[in-house]
């Protein structure tokens, strides 16, 4: 008898963690979830007519739905794609930087640096008529600064695309140098370099996949966190296409509050496309390992 309860110990023991995970982050996200789908639906609001599906006919017609949700998550992907393979690239070919303070200042400085004093930081930089606009010009190499591309609020969202690389990078940059130390990647690059492989092999066969694996989570979150960002679209995107950030806010009753319960049916969306795919990243892992 003591030996077959002894086989329920370890789920007693995860108890108290599991229903803290539901108080704190499960039961939150559901109440967000059903409030914002009610609210789409009529059922709640102060200018609510009663149930109705005409909100939702509304964005699944306008096109703006899909549109905005590919348009964002495929800047969201671009962003943290770049930034994670040039941290995982730095940090290969220079894993001694951990070392020095001048490199991890320069890493930590864009870290404490709010988004939106990124995204004006950006646009001063790359508007025609900004600094490298005026730097191009006095080189001769436009006859004015009005003539420099369009770099903000265009259609490649040039902008957007380097704000969040710079806000993203440092982050995955500092994790990676900091995984190095923890992980003691040049131990394992050192017993493999013993046994015949290259230095090259070793960082590229033992130290990269090392760094990757133990990074998965993070370089999801910094999707999810570019996924929803707000400040740095808002400054630098264009009327259309949208990040979905930005969409909803601007039908939450900006201009109009007949609109706002089209904003909760985009939230709604929104929070059950991450949740599902956040799930099924968790399942996958807990699978694989």
């Amino acid at each position: 008898m003591p030996g077959s309860l002894s086989i329920f110990r370890p789920r007693l023991n995860q108890l108290p963690g599991l229903l803290l995970l539901c108080v704190m982050i499960v039961l939150p996200v559901a109440w967000m979830i059903g409030y914002a789908l009610v609210y789409s639906l009529g059922g709640i609001g102060m200018l609510s007519r009663g149930w109705t599906t005409i909100h939702w006919r509304a964005i699944l017609d306008s096109g703006e739905l899909w549109k905005s949700l590919l348009y964002s998550a495929g800047l969201a992907a671009g962003i943290s794609g770049f930034s994670t393979f040039a941290a995982w690239a730095f940090v290969l070919l220079a894993p001694e930087s951990r070392h020095r303070p001048s490199v991890l200042g320069l890493i930590c400085l864009p870290l404490a640096t709010p988004a939106v004093v990124m995204a004006v930081m950006v646009y001063q930089i790359l508007n025609p008529g900004g600094l490298v606009a005026r730097v191009a010009f006095h080189a001769s190499l436009i006859a004015s600064p009005s003539e420099f591309p369009v770099m903000v609020s265009d259609v490649w969202a040039i902008g957007i695309l380097l704000a969040g690389i710079l806000s993203t990078l440092p982050l995955l940059t500092l994790f990676f140098l900091k995984t190095w130390t923890t992980a003691r990647i040049d131990h394992y690059c050192r017993l493999a370099e013993s046994l015949g492989a290259t230095h090259l092999q070793a960082r590229w066969k033992i130290a990269g996949p090392m760094l990757l694996a133990r990074g998965r989570s993070l370089i999801l979150l910094t999707f999810l966190w570019n996924l929803g960002s707000y400040e740095i679209p808002l400054l630098l995107g264009r009327q259309s296409p949208q990040m979905y950030s930005v969409l909803i806010q601007r039908r939450s009753g900006q201009y109009n509050l007949l609109q706002r319960p089209e904003a909760f049916a985009l939230a709604t969306v929104y929070l059950t496309v991450v949740s599902l795919g956040v799930g099924v990243l968790l399942l996958w892992r807990r699978r694989h390992e």
